[in-house]
């Protein structure tokens, strides 16, 4: 704990994303991969695997974006860094660890910046959803990387919403659907390869291993493309309940131009 209560303090954060709890979920990500980080292997290689075949997919080596490069346990920047000119990270927080990287390594640029580009009217109740347009006007990237943030998006933003202004759960669900639904087109309109790996379901199994809910994470969102899945163990029994334990199935796409729509 305080661990956790000295990286909140000296972490920069925008007041914006501080306000909306990014940055303590940041840090609580730290806690639970020390705690779970045996059940997390397999999804941080799968991960890592399918960015690595988008490296491969790319026809350049200039630039490469990650959208939610978060802390990096599932990224594979070393690789990343020998291949492109320039790997750059956007992200709301970034930890201190990929900070001091960032001045050893001068091609590595670490960008702060809202990814839905909506955070500012969301923080004030109003729910309208812009279409995000940084970064679509650089014709030297060459790779983009929307890296399992796709269903994390709307997540804090709806839990500001219902605890702190009240919101209707109706226009909430909405909102999310809406957040994710311009992400992907976001994603679209990218001239170079785009590598989207995202959780498209959750499970929830009791104390005996019997899943009690299945349902989607990306708030009923079509997702479209056949990509290979893997589990991700994200809370096992007893991370936050002795009750419950839950899993995320994951998709990843090394390339949304390659992938083959399902019928």
């Amino acid at each position: 704990m305080l661990l956790e209560a000295i990286f909140f303090s000296i972490t920069p954060c925008p007041p914006t994303a501080r306000r909306l709890g990014f940055l303590k979920e940041n840090i609580s990500i730290i806690s639970r991969y020390g705690r779970c980080k045996n059940k997390w292997l397999n999804h941080l290689s799968e991960s890592k695997r399918n960015i690595e075949k988008a490296i491969d997919k790319s026809e350049g080596n200039r630039r490469v974006i990650v959208f939610g490069a978060g802390l990096g346990y599932d990224l594979p920047l070393k690789k990343l860094l020998f291949h492109f000119n320039e790997v750059v990270l956007v992200d709301l927080v970034h930890s201190l660890p990929l900070r001091w990287m960032a001045l050893r390594n001068p091609s590595l640029k670490l960008i702060v910046h809202d990814v839905t580009e909506s955070l500012d009217n969301i923080i004030t109740g109003n729910l309208s959803v812009r279409s995000p347009t940084r970064f679509l006007d650089d014709d030297q990237t060459d790779l983009v990387i929307s890296l399992n943030i796709l269903s994390q998006l709307p997540i804090l933003p709806s839990v500001f919403l219902e605890e702190h202004l009240q919101i209707k759960q109706d226009d909430i669900q909405k909102m999310a659907r809406t957040i994710i639904e311009c992400h992907l087109d976001y994603l679209s309109n990218f001239s170079g390869t785009v590598c989207l790996i995202t959780d498209i379901e959750r499970e929830i199994f009791d104390s005996s291993g019997k899943l009690i809910k299945r349902f989607s994470a990306l708030s009923d969102v079509s997702f479209p493309w056949e990509s290979q899945t893997w589990i991700w163990e994200i809370a096992p029994l007893g991370e936050e309940s002795l009750d419950y334990s839950v899993r995320h199935r994951v998709a990843g796409i090394p390339s949304l131009e390659d992938a083959i729509i399902s019928k």
